[in-house]
């Protein structure tokens, strides 16, 4: 739309200069109309010169005024904020697990932590033997991770001796506070503590139920079997064919998983029948409190196990005596036409508590396999009888026991004991018994721990691992005696973590 044009304005001054120039006065000229100026003036307002010169648009703000460039200043300003943060978090994490690191020091120069702390005797024989295991005088590395014992920790341990000395290998299992199961293990010259679980990860069967029963049993091709009990109550299985290598297996038949009683007890031993040889056998007694072994040929298979009934178990109020069973199985007598494989009658041997009394229980297995496999076992006459014909009292009653296999290396007479039977009734004091096929029972010296015994285990190598439930103490056999094994014990001392921990001296 045009601008408005003042004509009545214009007019007025084209007129006057008129006048001027013609010189008429300006007075003769009459005024403009009352009503100028205060008509109304519709349309668009009247054109000025302040108009905008070199372009239709007005000039913008600077870059650094406009909002878009505002809120992005301020995001990159945040996350500079919060990287810097981030960074200094990692930085202080990594300077106080250095300095956390720093304060254990080497494992000799701080006391050990309450799981493995052992004081060896000031007044212990020697610290080795010649049937000592490989490496006892190695000293294991802390690693990052430290571990507790349960107190009440059952403890397992077997000694595999191979033909090339530095190709065996003991180890020790017990029980962290976490329930998890823990090894420690002499191998190679080394020593090593680690988790099961940490070396299974997903494939681990069941976890461990607090306090679960633990039964461990070597094979002559240096597999180590080992069985616990899971929360349920559920016989579980793994096995390490060699040093610090776990696998997972099975103990079921064809109704399954093999369930025990919430208080049952496992023991494991190898057993060689009439047509029925290498067989592994377990010990733990049912819910209805029977004593029954389960037997397998090739136990890591699925549903390999078999199941016989020996006794019932007698769980009466004894003077003191709890009402758990307590019995534990050796393995097989040395006999001298069934030491091949597969020939003569081999018994495996069965000490159950009776009363006051242990009792001996032997069981044969024939007829392997299944389903003609034959089960006798029957309770010994004067197995566990002394010189002057007695049998085995123990006041009070034992609650645990644990063997010493005499059989490695005999010849084939029958002038040696097959087994060493020691028991705990709980407190510091360890009864031994040597007991052998066709000989009277032999009374030991046994020992006694400075504490009350919670769990123990042997090897064949005459190395017995006592639990106090905060500490564990190894003692050796020494000839007719029992010492504390100091360069063991050292290692308990020393150690505190576990994973793959370990150096040579």
């Amino acid at each position: 739309m045009p601008p408005h044009i003042d004509v009545p304005w214009l007019s007025y001054r084209e007129h006057a200069d008129s006048m001027a120039r013609h010189s008429i006065p300006l007075e003769s000229l009459s005024p403009p109309p009352p009503e100028y100026g205060k008509m109304p003036r519709g349309g668009p307002e009247s054109v000025h010169n302040h108009y905008h010169m070199g372009g239709d648009e007005p000039s913008r703000a600077p870059w650094y005024r406009r909002k878009l460039v505002f809120w992005a200043l301020a995001g990159i300003l945040a996350f500079l904020v919060v990287s810097g943060l981030i960074v200094m978090g990692v930085v202080l994490k990594v300077l106080t697990d250095k300095k956390a690191d720093s304060a254990h020091g080497s494992p000799g120069d701080s006391p050990g932590i309450a799981s493995l702390t052992s004081t060896p005797s000031p007044t212990s024989g020697s610290e080795t033997s010649a049937s000592s295991a490989p490496a006892t005088t190695t000293r294991p590395q802390t690693t990052a991770t430290p571990f507790t014992m349960l107190e009440k920790s059952q403890l397992a341990s077997a000694y595999v001796k191979a033909k090339d000395l530095a190709s065996s290998r003991r180890v020790l299992v017990r029980q962290e506070d976490s329930n998890d199961l823990l090894v420690t293990e002499w191998a190679g010259g080394n020593i090593t503590h680690y988790r099961i679980k940490d070396k299974l990860g997903s494939l681990f069967p069941n976890d461990a139920k607090p306090g679960t029963p633990l039964a461990l049993q070597g094979d002559d091709v240096g597999t180590l079997h080992l069985f616990y009990l899971s929360r349920t109550n559920i016989i579980s299985y793994v096995y390490e064919p060699s040093a610090g290598t776990w696998k997972a297996g099975d103990v079921s038949n064809e109704y399954g998983a093999i369930r025990t009683s919430a208080f049952s007890s496992l023991s494991a031993a190898w057993h060689n029948g009439r047509k029925a040889s290498g067989l592994l056998v377990i010990a733990f007694n049912n819910g209805a409190q029977r004593l029954q072994l389960a037997m397998a040929a090739n136990p890591a298979e699925r549903n390999a196990w078999y199941i016989a009934d020996v006794v019932t178990l007698d769980t009466g109020s004894v003077p003191g005596q709890s009402n758990l069973p307590t019995y534990s199985l050796a393995g097989d007598w040395f006999v001298t036409d069934a030491k091949d494989k597969g020939r003569g009658f081999q018994q495996l041997l069965i000490a159950v508590v009776e009363a006051a009394e242990v009792a001996p229980w032997e069981c044969a297995v024939d007829f392997w396999p299944p389903p003609d496999v034959q089960v006798r076992c029957q309770k010994g006459n004067a197995t566990f009888h002394d010189e002057k014909d007695k049998g085995l009292t123990l006041v009070p009653p034992p609650k645990q026991f644990c063997w010493i296999s005499q059989n490695e290396g005999q010849d084939d007479s029958v002038s040696n004991y097959d087994f060493i039977l020691l028991s705990s009734d709980g407190s510091g004091t360890v009864h031994e018994n040597s007991v052998g096929n066709g000989l009277t029972r032999s009374v030991g010296r046994g020992f006694k721990a400075d504490a009350p015994i919670k769990a123990m285990s042997a090897t064949t190598e005459g190395i017995v691992f006592v639990s106090s439930g905060k500490d564990v103490y190894a003692y050796r056999k020494q000839g007719s005696g029992w010492q504390l094994d100091v360069s063991t014990n050292g290692l308990f001392r020393r150690a505190r973590h576990v994973e793959g921990g370990r150096s040579n001296e």
